[in-house]
C-alpha cells in the first residue's frame, strides 16, 4: 500500500465531500439555466470520484512500488519549460487569432513536444479538443471568446 497516495485519496476526498455540502446550499437550476451552485456541485462529484480512484489504487499497490513521474530527471526542466512557454504562447496568441485556433495550436503544441504523439494523432485530438472547446464555451454557455481581426 502506498500511504502517499492514501492520504492524498483521503484528503481530496474529504475536500470533494467539503464543496459537495457547500454546493448544495446555492441554487443547481437546470443544464440550460444554471445556477451558482451547479458547477461546484459537478466539479465535487468528480473529485470525489477521482478520490476514489486514487484511494482503490493506492490499496491495491504492492509495497515499494512507485509510479514514473511525468517530470523525470534531466527532462524536467525543459518540460516544465516547454509548458511555460506553451502557455505564454496561448495567452498572447489568443486576441490575435481567436479562441478556436488558439486552443487547436496550444493543444497540438503539447501533444506533439510532450506526448511525443505522431502528427495524424496529435491533429486530430487537438481539433476535437478544439471544437468541444469552442461548443462548451460559445455554444451551449454562450460565453464570448476572442474572435480574429
Amino acid at each position: 500500500m502506498n500511504h502517499r497516495d492514501l492520504i492524498s485519496g483521503l484528503f481530496l476526498m474529504g475536500l470533494g465531500i467539503g464543496v459537495f455540502l457547500v454546493s448544495l446550499t446555492y441554487p443547481i437550476g437546470t443544464l440550460r439555466t444554471p445556477g451558482g451552485g451547479l458547477f461546484p456541485l459537478l466539479a465535487s462529484i468528480l473529485l470525489m470520484a477521482l478520490a476514489g480512484v486514487i484511494t482503490f489504487q493506492a490499496f491495491m499497490k504492492k509495497q515499494g512500488e512507485t509510479a514514473k513521474p511525468f517530470f523525470s530527471g534531466k527532462l524536467a526542466p525543459k518540460r516544465i519549460l516547454i509548458c511555460l512557454v506553451a502557455l505564454l504562447g496561448f495567452r498572447y496568441l489568443l486576441p490575435f487569432i481567436g479562441f478556436g485556433f488558439s486552443v487547436f495550436l496550444f493543444v497540438l503544441f503539447l501533444i506533439k513536444y510532450l506526448g511525443y504523439y505522431n502528427w495524424k494523432v496529435s491533429i486530430l485530438f487537438s481539433a476535437l479538443t478544439a471544437v468541444a472547446a469552442y461548443y462548451l464555451f460559445q455554444v451551449w454557455l454562450k460565453i464570448p471568446m476572442p474572435t480574429p481581426f
